[in-house]
């Protein structure tokens, strides 16, 4: 009987990086109501019940991939043009739909994921277009995650990353207090490691919130880097244009800004809302929807505790 072979995974926890990052389209969600402390605290809440640790995708972005979907496609055989095949076709029918869509919520959806905001006058679109990009990106998530099932490399970057961060986590007390001393930047070193939320604010008002954490290098960062294709890498090489708005390309390097975990609590409190009233998002009503969404944060922002 021959010997499983163990395979040698290099960690360096003590290169480690602080992320200090405001989250995007928090604003959009939260424009028309106060949102206090003790409400806020309830929306972090939600964020516990997401599996995923979030600084899975921040050190897939730190190894190169802007668009933090190519680690699901790698494996033998795969090249940088195969795997950007595959996320195109993935990408081609939610590229369809989105032409498909009335002009005005076409135009805030590439608002949205081009410069993060609405474009003037789509205001009423805000939330309709969020709640649209992250049905697409939970599509598109869900076939990725199927296809890795069969990829072992991919597996494995996965498993590795994972074990990375339980070794920064495990570690980060010592660290942070031999760091301490000698520290120089102007951002200070974090108490924990894992994603914190920090908010911001103002006259007991919500208005801006940041993601902390720390991270280190993917310990399979450079095989990742061989699989990446030019136009998602972050950041793009000089000789690369920038996709082009609205493209299959585009879509699969923006998309993913929508996943972040508080803003997905967010839309889940909307989302949870519009289910219980029997309302679908395909029957493209973006007026009511955006009264609804209105209706579902008022409802939270109200209920007693």
């Amino acid at each position: 009987m021959t010997e499983k072979k163990t395979r040698r995974v290099n960690i360096d926890i003590a290169q480690f990086y602080i992320l200090n990052q405001i989250t995007p389209f928090v604003e959009i969600m939260l424009s028309s109501y106060t949102i206090s402390p003790l409400d806020f605290a309830r929306i972090v809440e939600i964020t516990f019940g997401y599996r995923n640790d979030p600084r899975l995708i921040e050190m897939v972005r730190q190894a190169g991939d802007g668009s933090a979907k190519v680690p699901y496609l790698i494996d033998s055989g795969e090249t940088p043009q195969s795997i950007l095949e595959m996320l195109r076709e993935i990408a081609e029918p939610h590229v369809d739909y989105i032409q498909s869509l009335p002009d005005a919520i076409q135009a805030t959806i590439k608002g949205l994921l081009s410069i993060n905001t609405v474009p003037q006058g789509c205001e009423r679109y805000g939330i309709p277009a969020l709640l649209e990009l992250d049905r697409i990106q939970g599509k598109i998530t869900e076939v990725l995650k199927d296809k890795m099932g069969e990829r072992k490399l991919a597996q494995e970057y996965y498993k590795d990353n994972i074990a990375a961060l339980r070794l920064l986590d495990k570690n980060w007390e010592r660290l942070r207090s031999q760091k301490k001393a000698n520290w120089q930047s102007t951002q200070p070193l974090p108490e924990r490691s894992e994603m914190q939320f920090v908010p911001v604010f103002e006259k007991n008002r919500l208005i801006r919130l940041y993601e902390t954490c720390v991270i280190i290098d993917s310990p399979g960062a450079r095989t990742l880097q061989r699989f990446i294709p030019p136009v998602l890498k972050r950041p793009l090489p000089e000789n690369e244009p920038l996709p082009a708005i609205g493209s299959a390309d585009w879509l699969i390097r923006e998309v993913g800004k929508v996943g972040r975990h508080f803003t997905r609590a967010l839309l889940k409190i909307v989302n949870d809302h519009l289910e219980s009233e029997k309302i679908n998002l395909e029957a493209k009503n973006y007026e009511m929807i955006n009264r609804q969404a209105q209706e579902a944060l008022k409802e939270f922002i109200e209920r007693t505790p």
